[in-house]
């Protein structure tokens, strides 16, 4: 059984009130843990960072994060980094979950790409402020490669870069396309628009190392699942706009834009949020935004890819099952809807009887679509992509 530490109490009641960690605390608990413990005792950097989050998942407060008492979408990831199987996630194992949270490292780089690693993009520390990039080694021809700017999901609180792996790999290895994962920091890091900020400055990262890597600047998707498919969507209608600029990095003189988006069942609408989840704690939402929707009703707006929609927004590919658990299928009907009136291209693929990421026998029909999304924009625009409804079959 391993026993949680506790956190001074006034820490303790502003991380359970906001679900956001004391950054100040963070870094005096670093400081005591390298400076006055004996080597063979010391506790690495990433756990001293992540023992705020893991004290709260223990949510009956009995001293033990139990895989039984997380969230269903937590608990599913998590099992895979339950090393002793005892049910029990240590603090440990939390730290392997933080870094690779759906085991995609277990997934091999097949001979034909080229992976280049954890590239910084903001002249800071911040493993999660870095970046991945996949090249095929033999491209189909001699011309910079349209990009897919990849963005991990996981609730804007947990993910990695790296998961990026079991979705772009077959794009990477037909030649025609590079990724680009980013990495971005987590919503108990930094609230919003820490993390669109992140997102912007690995575009401008992309753009500034074109030439380096073989890549085109005017070319660019943003491509993301979940909280990923949310921040594509916010890539896809704030192009130009300043207040979620921001000014990370070296490259500020290079453009954020994007040229078209793949939104996988991303959160389009977060005004009026319900500020707790089922379970009685602060929401995925509410711990985004640093407080309740209804406390940070402008934070909200800024974060609402719904609410920045114009005419000037690039073409966009939605993808979302009707069976979701966890976000809404409405937040797609809804956003592209939105699109569709002020004139922005928009193909919407209803996946029935879908869940959050669970496609069941359409799932490689949803990747070809997706595929010829791809190439309509960046190749061929007579390619025509379908826009039947693709039923998910039997669970």
């Amino acid at each position: 059984m391993n026993t949680l530490p506790r956190l001074p109490r006034t820490a303790e009641n502003h991380f359970r009130r906001t679900g956001l960690p004391i950054i100040h605390l963070l870094l005096a608990l670093t400081v005591l843990v390298t400076v006055t413990l004996p080597a063979a005792l010391a506790v690495p950097f990433d756990e001293v960072r992540l023992t705020p989050q893991w004290q709260a998942l223990d949510t009956n407060k009995d001293g033990a994060v139990s895989i039984d008492e997380l969230h269903p979408m937590q608990a599913r990831v998590m099992k895979m980094h339950d090393a002793d199987e005892n049910g029990v996630i240590s603090l440990a194992e939390f730290a392997s979950f933080d870094l690779d949270p759906g085991g995609a490292s277990r997934v091999a780089i097949p001979e034909s790409v080229r992976l280049i690693e954890d590239l910084p993009y903001a002249t800071t520390s911040d493993p999660r402020q870095r970046l991945d990039v996949y090249l095929p080694k033999q491209a189909v021809d001699s011309d910079p490669l349209p990009v897919i700017a990849y963005i991990h999901g996981g609730g804007w609180k947990m993910g990695s870069k790296i998961s990026a792996r079991t979705q772009l790999l077959p794009f990477i290895e037909t030649g025609r396309f590079a990724a680009v994962s980013i990495g971005y920091r987590l919503s108990w890091q930094a609230p919003w628009p820490a993390q669109i900020y992140d997102i912007k400055a690995g575009i401008r990262w992309i753009r500034a190392h074109a030439l380096d890597y073989g890549l085109d600047p005017d070319r660019i998707c943003a491509f993301g699942p979940s909280a990923g498919g949310h921040l594509a969507a916010m890539m896809g209608t704030t192009n130009g706009v300043n207040p979620v600029e921001g000014d990370l990095g070296e490259h500020r003189v290079e453009s954020s834009d994007v040229q078209c988006v793949v939104d996988f069942f991303g959160p389009t609408e977060l005004v009026g949020t319900d500020p707790l989840d089922p379970l009685g704690n602060p929401s995925i939402v509410t711990q985004l935004l640093g407080g309740p929707a209804q406390e940070y009703p402008e934070r909200a707006t800024s974060a609402s890819p719904l609410r920045h929609v114009d005419v000037s927004d690039v073409p966009f590919f939605i993808v979302h099952g009707t069976e979701d658990p966890l976000v809404a299928y409405s937040d797609s009907v809804k956003l592209a809807a939105a699109l569709r009136a002020v004139g922005v291209p928009v193909v919407f693929q209803t996946v029935t009887g879908g869940g959050h990421g669970t496609f069941g026998t359409a799932a490689s029909a949803v990747n070809e679509r997706t595929k010829s999304f791809l190439e309509h924009i960046f190749y061929n625009p007579a390619i025509q992509v379908p826009r039947t409804a693709l039923d998910a079959g039997p669970e």
